[in-house]
């Protein structure tokens, strides 16, 4: 009668002990099937054979530089670059005042308007 409780308790022990294995295999297996967020913050950019733009968001802000290509060399074109900022607020770009949406943010496109144009720049 000892033997047989002592055999009892093996089986339930190694059952315990199996139980455990596979809730730690669950556990594992749900923190690697987490998805991580991604973030709008980074660098897009655009450019044809007229222009190249580069908008730079970090945090609740966005930096712009417009470059014309004139065809005069880059030196050139980069001495006469114009700079732009202003405020982000979730995926949507305003301009410095806050007030007006000039873009925004859809995956990996950051989609603009310039000069009545939509513009779209790929994230870096």
């Amino acid at each position: 009668m000892k033997n047989i409780y002592s055999v009892f308790a093996l089986i339930i022990l190694l059952i315990a002990s199996g139980c455990g294995n596979n809730s730690e295999k669950s556990n594992n297996a749900k923190s690697t099937n987490t998805q991580v967020e991604e973030t709008i913050n980074g660098t897009y950019t655009y450019s044809d054979n007229s222009v190249e733009l580069e908008i730079t968001i970090s945090e609740d802000s966005w930096y712009g530089k417009t470059m014309i290509v004139t065809g005069f060399g880059s030196e050139y074109d980069s001495q006469n670059a114009q700079y732009d900022n202003g405020t982000v607020n979730g995926n949507d770009l305003y301009d410095n005042s806050g007030m007006v949406k000039i873009g925004y943010v859809s995956g990996k496109s950051l989609t603009i308007s310039i000069g009545g144009q939509r513009v779209t720049l790929r994230k870096k």
